[in-house]
């Protein structure tokens, strides 16, 4: 170990202290950013997670569907709901906890192999890096420092030449714990094994019977719930393509990571591009970038040892997860580096351990340490709210969701105007049922009734098996229902509305139009029949009013919706 330099001299203690400050300070910016993006859906408006019941959490539900089961942290959010409620600054407190503590557990891991100047920058790295911030600022995301918790102890405590019963049972324990946590984990199984094996460890009955039964409480228990293991993924751009078409994105998306690791310029949430023509940009020069790269990695085998070759696989095995071999809910994600990046740093450890002079080193890594914190720092801010994150990520990449999310904030905002481009964006991108109708209910609202008639027939015109878009097909049937009857004569517009009303016979507003349609054509008894079913199914002032117009035959204001 060289102790000629000052960073030697430190402890410790005294480096988890650095860890701490560090954290802090690059990202002290998320104690004042809100819940953004998937937030809402999984914590805000999930009713599953705001009654702490722990079967409902265990079983079908919300984080646990369409292919995932991540029970775990169903549990971790649910327990903050109860404590914290809708304070979005208790989440971002935790999250940076946990953080702080991977960051911590990964200075002790990496202890092991380097002293502790290498440790710390390492540790460091992975700490402030721009790749990192959506784990952090996303509440979503707490599921991968939770299972790199577990997966990294367990690793941690398997690298002593002999275990004992009881540290196997712990880590097994741990092991569990990741598995139900994110599917990834399954990688920490196989890494341990992998670490033992090159550096001669026994790795004994015990071990392989206790991972072994693991995955005979996790299988059963994953095919219980959500029924099959691998679910095809609605709306996903790359999910939808044949795997020989998956399969050439490989090279952009091997660049992507190691772009962004090695120049974290542009970030971006929600990245859902593909590749539907190859040219030089797209499949060559990454094809090209990530051989050398590869090629490079291939030979630092020759030069350096087992640990070289630990940490190898240990990148690359959480490289081949990314790799759309099996489909993704996004091209490429920022947090799903979580994993990986620990093998590249593990590798340029041993890289830069070879260095005999440290000054420079420390001056280097110091000013790099400097430009990620900075970078980071910076989009901390853009995760504020979600109008600011979507604003500022939408037109990185062609993105139909994110163009959606965009347009549904402004108009949240009541800013129809500057929704409606947005929504158009998305609808250009992906016409389907959801995109044109956004598009239609924006010209609703902009008065512009003949390209919302448009719209809202074009979305009902998307023929699809979604059972989540049901509400969609709703939305557009009541949208053009209004259309027709404020807009179209009552003899055109009666088919259509008796139709919907058959259709969604528990909607109010669908009979309240129907009323007014009868009561249009003079049809005195199906118009109170109807009104009288408006009542029922929508209970409020204006149909009750419009019930006493019907009945007492008085005249209607045919602006009535």
């Amino acid at each position: 170990m060289h102790r000629d330099d000052s960073l030697s001299s430190l402890t410790d203690r005294q480096a988890i202290w650095i860890i701490i400050i560090v954290g802090l300070i690059v990202f002290f910016y998320i104690f004042f950013n809100g819940f953004v993006w998937d937030d809402v859906t999984y914590i805000i408006k999930n009713p599953e997670l705001h009654k702490f019941n722990l079967w409902t959490l265990i079983g079908p539900n919300t984080f646990n569907s369409s292919g995932y089961f991540r029970p775990l942290p169903a549990v971790y959010f649910s327990l903050l709901y109860q404590f914290f409620g809708q304070t979005a600054f208790f989440y971002h407190l935790a999250q940076l906890l946990l953080h702080i503590s991977c960051t911590a557990l990964l200075y002790f891991i990496f202890r092991r192999f380097y002293d502790l100047p290498i440790s710390l920058i390492l540790s460091l790295v992975f700490l402030v890096h721009p790749i990192n911030v959506e784990s952090v600022a996303y509440i979503g995301s707490t599921q991968s420092q939770l299972y790199f918790l577990f997966g990294g102890l367990a690793f941690y405590l398997a690298i002593p030449k002999q275990l004992s019963i009881k540290r196997i049972m712990t880590i097994h324990l741990l092991l569990a714990g990741a598995l139900f946590t994110k599917e990834i984990s399954v990688i920490y199984f196989f890494l341990i094994i992998i670490y033992r094996w090159l550096n001669r460890h026994p790795v004994s009955w015990k071990f392989i019977l206790s991972s072994a039964l693991v995955f005979l409480i996790y299988i059963p228990v994953r095919l219980a719930i959500l029924g099959k293991f691998l679910h095809h993924m609605q709306l996903i751009p790359i999910a939808e393509l044949p795997l020989w078409h998956r399969l050439l994105h490989v090279p952009a998306v091997f660049f992507y990571y190691l772009k962004t690791f090695i120049f974290p310029d542009i970030l971006a949430i929600n990245q859902i591009w593909t590749i539907n023509q190859i040219n030089l940009a797209n499949f060559y020069l990454p094809l090209v970038f990530s051989l050398l790269f590869l090629f490079i990695l291939y030979f630092g085998l020759f030069k350096f040892g087992r640990l070289y070759t630990f940490f190898l696989l240990w990148f690359l095995s959480g490289m081949a997860f990314l790799l759309q071999i099996f489909p993704l809910d996004m091209t490429v994600a920022d947090r799903w580096f979580y994993f990986p990046i620990v093998g590249l740093l593990g590798i340029i450890g041993l890289v830069i351990s070879r260095i005999k002079s440290r000054k420079y080193l420390y001056l280097f890594t110091g000013l790099i340490l400097a430009i990620l914190s900075i970078r980071t720092i910076f989009r901390t801010t853009d995760w504020h709210n979600p109008l600011i994150l979507y604003s500022r990520d939408a037109g990185k990449f062609p993105n139909y969701d994110l163009e959606n999310n965009l347009g549904a904030e402004l108009a949240f905002s009541g800013d129809y105007v500057s929704a409606l481009p947005h929504f158009q964006k998305a609808a250009e991108l992906l016409p389907h049922d959801t995109n044109l109708y956004n598009v239609g209910s924006a010209y609703d609202y902009l008065q512009d009734y003949p390209n919302a008639k448009k719209y809202y027939q074009k979305s009902l015109e998307i023929q699809n098996d979604f059972p989540s878009h049901s509400q969609v097909r709703q939305l557009a049937t009541v949208g053009l229902a209004k259309m027709l009857l404020l807009h179209d004569s009552a003899e055109s517009a009666n088919s259509f509305i008796r139709l919907a009303a058959s259709q969604y016979p528990e909607n109010g507003t669908l009979w309240g139009y129907l009323a007014v349609n009868e009561y249009q054509l003079n049809h005195y008894e199906a118009a109170l029949a109807a009104a009288q079913k408006a009542k029922i199914f929508l209970p409020n002032e204006t149909t009750d009013k419009l019930y006493q117009i019907i009945k007492n035959r008085r005249k209607l204001d045919l602006q009535w919706e």
